[in-house]
């Protein structure tokens, strides 16, 4: 008996850090994280009667870099950012847009049509990281949104900037305009000179990024001729 129990303090014990320090790839882990956040938000837009955040509202989430998040260079795989990235997304999604994300009858959905980022510095293993989020600027078509990984440290240090950007569709197919979702769920924006103001500012460096698109226009064959 003794033996027994000694062979399972053996195994026991290193399968029970690997599981800890893994938490994140353990299987449906990914799944439960998003039931419990959207669990979250859906409570607090109900108990908000779906009253959206004020639009320029910066939503935050703490992170941690564990072992099932990093490269062979010891610090966060890069791969490892967007998907962090889809918890922001609904963060937004459900605390700017609750009318639309919660009143079915309006059939409309928030996709993601990609998403840009900018490594500055690296996430360590085990370091404390929070990654905040914000409406950034729209078009007729396109709502992005800016997002930053910042360092839990005494000097906040931003590891990385990130743009997503939105595309609202119907059932249909057929795209709604941000800003007639916006006006949907109670965001005043129409003749309101700061919102305008903010909106085109940022515009004017946003609009550089659909320019990315002409990639799909390449005329150079993939081939090593």
């Amino acid at each position: 008996m003794e033996y027994v129990s000694k062979k399972a303090f053996v195994v026991g014990v290193p399968a029970a850090l690997i599981a800890i320090t893994h938490l994140k790839s353990l299987p449906f882990a990914y799944t439960v994280r998003s039931w419990l956040l959207l669990k979250a938000l859906i409570k607090r837009a109900k108990q908000h009667d779906l009253k959206p955040d004020p639009l320029f509202t910066v939503v935050s989430q703490d992170h941690r870099c564990y072992l099932d998040d990093i490269d062979y260079n010891q610090h966060m795989n890069n791969s490892m950012y967007n998907k962090v990235l889809d918890f922001s997304r609904i963060h937004i999604l459900y605390t700017i847009f609750p009318k639309v994300m919660m009143e079915p009858d309006h059939h409309l959905f928030g996709h993601n049509g990609g998403v840009v980022t900018l490594f500055r510095r690296e996430i360590p293993s085990l370091a404390k990281y929070k990654v905040q989020s914000r409406i950034w600027t729209w078009n007729e078509k396109w709502l992005f949104l800016q997002h930053r990984f910042v360092l839990v440290d005494d000097k906040n240090t931003v590891a990385c900037l990130a743009v997503s950007k939105i595309v609202f569709k119907k059932l249909s197919g057929k795209t709604v305009p941000p800003a007639d979702v916006l006006e949907l769920c109670g965001h005043d924006i129409t003749n309101n000179k700061y919102v305008e103001e903010r909106r085109s500012r940022n515009w004017e460096t946003a609009q550089h990024i659909l320019s990315l698109d002409k990639l799909r226009e390449d005329p150079y064959a993939w081939s090593n001729l």
